[in-house]
């Protein structure tokens, strides 16, 4: 993270806290709790330039995520039209952008983007995710925005003639961390198919032809959570994530094989999860399969209260969007070995990454529970696949993670 975005953080934190404590108010239960009805509380800023100049661009925390209302996007040229569902939005190269209220799909053009959060009506005005600032802008609009150092640079389109510089290899002794954790394990079998094929063998399998995979990429440190057949307690897996990691960047990759039971014995094909609330039966069924060791293992004792709560709160606000964009990769490139189908990227409270404070997300490269799709994930030439495109996804997610950053060196082959 960079120190300006530590110190946004901060700032963050600091409002949160006086709010909770001047006029002897409580301090809310909830990030950014308001009372219903009421004006959206502004919670912090991000930083837009423009030429030489710098603006704020205010959003609050109402939902638990960070959110600006829709007409703070003139301020990066965008003309806005109310609707009474949503919200139109047209940007200063002629795209037209169509939110909704409560749905984290967006109209683009003629194609979807999905958003980690949804837009919601608050205080007269639509609020949407920060992250069509800081992800979807940059990416789908490269000739016009551009993050630099945590703040969004645009009009990007008048320089265009200039040649640009090639992105830089990572400075001597930089690195960038990659935990790998292969699910399940010891006493823990995971999912097991009706032919006897075991969760824990298959991701542990896979996670080693990823580690593989990325061993010789320039400026990556790989490490696993487990190496062998044993069970790491779940809620240590993503604090031994951030322990790793340090103050590097780092990402956590969990990797996992579904099951539908006997309910629907057809399903099949693979999905990328990152935390957050489950807005489907679906997700919240995974989620609980996944979080099942909890049954056997001690859950950590309560933390510090409100103070704890918030600071969790602050840094996953930093991360989930970039969980969101390395789950969107994931699918990409496990899309380019496996039959299918792709299932796309969900959410979910999922215990296994939860304490990593770093883009993580938890993969499910397919359906043990589908005799067919269990025979491939058995197959070591599958395996090695799968390893290679978690490894080419991480490589991809590197060239743009952290903000301001260059390229990782290389993608793994």
């Amino acid at each position: 993270m960079t120190l300006r975005a530590r110190a946004r953080l901060l700032a963050l934190g600091a409002g949160l806290a006086a709010a909770g404590s001047g006029g002897g108010a409580a301090m809310p239960a909830a990030l950014g709790a308001q009372a219903p009805g009421a004006s959206p509380q502004v919670a912090g800023a991000f930083l837009v330039r423009r030429g030489g100049a710098e603006e704020s661009v205010a959003f609050s925390t109402a939902r638990g995520y960070a959110a600006l209302a829709v007409p703070r996007l003139a301020v990066l040229g965008w003309a806005v039209q109310r609707d009474p569902l949503g919200a139109v939005v047209t940007g200063p190269d002629g795209t037209r952008v169509v939110f909704h209220d409560g749905t984290p799909f967006v109209r683009w053009g003629d194609a979807l983007v999905q958003l980690a959060n949804v837009p919601y009506f608050d205080g007269g005005d639509l609020h949407v995710p920060l992250q069509f600032l800081t992800d979807v802008l940059p990416s789908r609009l490269p000739q016009v925005y551009r993050l630099d150092g945590g703040v969004l640079a645009w009009g990007a389109a008048q320089e265009a003639a200039q040649p640009r510089q090639p992105a830089a290899p990572p400075r001597s002794g930089e690195r960038r961390v990659v935990v790998i954790d292969a699910g399940h394990g010891g006493e823990d079998p995971g999912t097991v198919s009706r032919s006897g094929i075991r969760e824990k063998v298959v991701a542990l399998a896979v996670a080693q032809a990823m580690a593989q995979a990325l061993k010789d990429v320039p400026g990556i440190e790989i490490h696993m959570i487990r190496n062998s057949d044993v069970l790491v307690p779940i809620w240590d897996r993503g604090a031994k994530a951030t322990q790793l990691k340090g103050e590097s960047p780092g990402v956590l990759v969990s990797i996992h094989a579904n099951s539908a039971g006997s309910g629907n014995p057809n399903a099949r094909g693979f999905e990328t999860y990152f935390l957050s609330e489950a807005r489907t039966e679906h997700e919240r069924r995974v989620a609980a399969i996944e979080n099942a060791p909890l049954g056997v293992e001690a859950l950590p004792e309560a933390g510090g209260g409100d103070l704890d709560f918030i600071l969790r709160e602050l840094k996953n606000l930093d991360q989930q969007h970039w969980s969101s964009l390395m789950a969107e990769l994931v699918q990409e490139e496990m899309a380019r070995i496996h039959p299918g189908p792709n299932r796309g990227v969900k959410q979910a409270p999922l215990a296994v990454i939860t304490n990593a404070i770093m883009p993580a997300v938890l993969v499910e490269i397919g359906y043990l529970s589908h005799a067919d799709e269990a025979r491939l994930l058995a197959q070591p030439a599958f395996q090695r696949e799968a390893g290679q495109a978690l490894a080419r996804a991480v490589s991809r997610f590197f060239q743009r993670y952290p903000p301001g950053s260059g390229a990782s060196g290389g993608a793994a082959r």
